[in-house]
């Protein structure tokens, strides 16, 4: 959870933009898309990776981060997990003693342009409509190596679903596994060619 001082922090530090992410650090201390003093804004490529331990967005009165030391998702304290399970074997691609720190943040946009108008002609204006925050990792579980790409997308006007890649270098025919504070919430049929990518979009449950 991210804290600043003795409060939970909840809300983007600027007001025209309803999530900001974060970055907390092993010494305490954290770095934020804007300064919660001045407001300035912060360069994503200035965060210190060696010594992340947690990345997230805040906003909304809410905050959704993972633990870079395990991969899981805490979304408002609930904790997400996910893993793979074929020919009986589940391989957990969340929750391992790894470093979780190809970080990924992202935000949707739309621009409207004022065509008509003769005083705004040429005018575009720009309107946030999804924050998208995860990681990218490749790891070798048990016989296969597995590429697993994870993003956790946030529309302003919806719910929440996580953005899955995934790939193995080995023909795979099994499914993925979604634990909501250890229970299981789904399973989905997800078999893998080898060397080729799936994709598929999970609405948080």
């Amino acid at each position: 959870m991210f804290i600043l001082g003795n409060r939970s922090m909840t809300n983007s530090p600027v007001d025209f933009q309803d999530f900001s992410w974060i970055v907390e650090y092993s010494d305490g201390t954290h770095l934020a898309e804007f300064d919660f003093e001045s407001k300035k804004p912060n360069n994503f490529y200035a965060i210190d990776k060696s010594k992340a331990i947690r990345f997230g967005l805040i906003g909304n009165n809410s905050q959704a981060y993972f633990d870079i030391g395990n991969g899981i998702f805490t979304v408002n304290n609930h904790r997400f997990t996910v893993s793979y399970e074929a020919n009986n074997i589940e391989y957990p691609l969340t929750g391992r003693s790894l470093i979780y720190n190809d970080l990924i943040t992202y935000k949707d946009a739309v621009s409207d342009a004022s065509v008509f108008s003769r005083k705004n002609r040429g005018r575009f204006n720009d309107t946030i409509t999804q924050y998208n925050f995860g990681y990218k990792k490749k790891m070798e579980l048990l016989d296969v190596n597995i590429y697993y790409q994870c993003v956790l997308s946030l529309p302003i006007n919806g719910t929440a679903f996580f953005q899955i890649k995934i790939s193995s270098d080995k023909d795979l025919n099994g499914k993925l596994i979604f634990r909501r504070n250890g229970k299981i919430v789904d399973a989905i049929e997800a078999p893998l060619l080898q060397d080729m990518s799936g994709n598929m979009n999970w609405t948080l449950k």
